[in-house]
């Protein structure tokens, strides 16, 4: 697909660019005035409609909108739409400046694109699971499988097992969920571990015990069976060994964090190293960095080493001032554990529940270099 040019500055425009996670496609409306973006809050839906373009259709009402999600981002309006945008398909954005309501906005942008049909010249292949570590928790409750390109449903049960060190099934460790977990691009599968076996004094772990044993050597395997959009099955079957350590039964220790904040004028990243590894799927939505005055700032995050270091790097260069990193109450670690509470931990009252909502913030400051101070 051809993207649009860059937008001339404090001109709105429309432009089609990667999501954050590098999967897939999102609509953006750029260099918008502050007050528009703001009052742009409670009417992102009609401000900005992405649809699927008919030629048949008389009148561009008529188009179905595609659903997705809306947000504000660094003074963007962004549309991320809830399944990748598909092969083939034209699609029209349209930012409508009319639905803000304001006096002498009547300036309606379409933007029309799509991506090319092409089928794939070779097979799909498993390109990371995570926990990425080769030692993991007892406790441990969810791998997740990404592939190389979206995939097929309803294969994993036939095709995803795990193993003893012998090569043998691993009796009733994984839990088969009704629907299998996909993210919304097809390309992330979540495979949980059995929690009624997770969580002492339930009755599937009082009779068999937790899924894995400490000290104990696995294999999780995916088998060439997993086929993705197009029909092709994978390279080659996919082995990940690892050993099974003590559990982790503690709630998220955001106090040991440890935080590497960059300089201002740059765009440096900013460091969050863990003590203990975090799910790695939760650690690309469960911390955002935001501005003293409470807006988001737009950036590119990765994770590394074995998902305990987290790094932001901004879209622009930061400047001198106060800045928070946001922990969403859901953040977990591998084992499930959250800031609130462990996953196997002691019951909560509804009070104590009720308060597991808020998010953490941890505020940190951007300072010019002392070399050009």
């Amino acid at each position: 697909m051809t993207l649009a040019r860059s937008p001339p500055a404090h001109q709105p425009a429309l432009t089609v660019e990667p999501e954050r996670n590098g999967i897939g496609w999102c609509v953006s409306a750029r260099n918008l005035a502050p007050h528009l973006v703001a009052s742009a809050g409670t009417r992102l839906e009609s401000v900005l409609r992405v649809m699927v373009t008919d030629a048949g259709a008389a009148d561009i009402d008529d188009l179905p909108d595609i659903s997705g999600e809306h947000e504000i981002v660094g003074g963007t309006v962004r549309f991320t739409p809830d399944f990748l945008f598909e092969p083939g398909v034209r699609y029209r954005a349209m930012l409508d400046l009319r639905a803000l309501g304001q006096p002498g906005l009547a300036e309606v942008l379409t933007y029309e694109f799509s991506f090319p049909k092409e089928a794939p010249v070779t097979e799909p292949e498993v390109s990371q699971v995570f926990p990425s570590s080769e030692v993991l928790p007892e406790n441990l409750l969810r791998f997740h499988v990404r592939f190389s390109r979206p995939m097929q449903r309803d294969r994993a049960e036939a095709n995803i097992a795990v193993l003893v060190a012998d090569g043998s099934p691993a009796q009733d460790v994984l839990y088969r969920a009704p629907i299998e977990l996909w993210d919304t691009s097809m390309t992330c599968l979540t495979i949980l571990l059995d929690p009624g076996r997770l969580k002492r004094g339930v009755g599937p772990n009082r009779m068999l015990g937790p899924p894995l044993k400490v000290g104990e050597r696995y294999i999780i395997v995916i088998g060439q069976g997993m086929i993705d959009v197009h029909g092709r099955p994978l390279q080659r079957r996919f082995t990940k060994a690892f050993t099974a350590s003590e559990a982790v039964r503690a709630p998220v220790a955001i106090a040991d964090w440890k935080i590497v904040p960059p300089t201002a004028d740059s765009r440096a990243p900013l460091e969050l190293t863990f003590p203990t590894p975090l799910d790695w799927a939760g650690l690309w939505q469960g911390i955002i960095v935001a501005s003293e005055g409470g807006e988001r700032i737009s950036g590119r995050v990765s994770v590394d080493q074995d998902e305990t270091r987290w790094r932001f790097t901004p879209n622009t260069a930061w400047r001198a001032g106060f800045y928070s990193i946001r922990i969403s109450p859901g953040l977990e670690d591998a084992c499930g554990n959250t800031p609130y509470g462990a996953f196997d931990g002691p019951f909560r009252s509804a009070e104590q529940v009720a308060l597991e909502t808020a998010v953490r913030s941890i505020p940190f400051e951007v300072r010019v270099s002392r070399g050009r101070a």
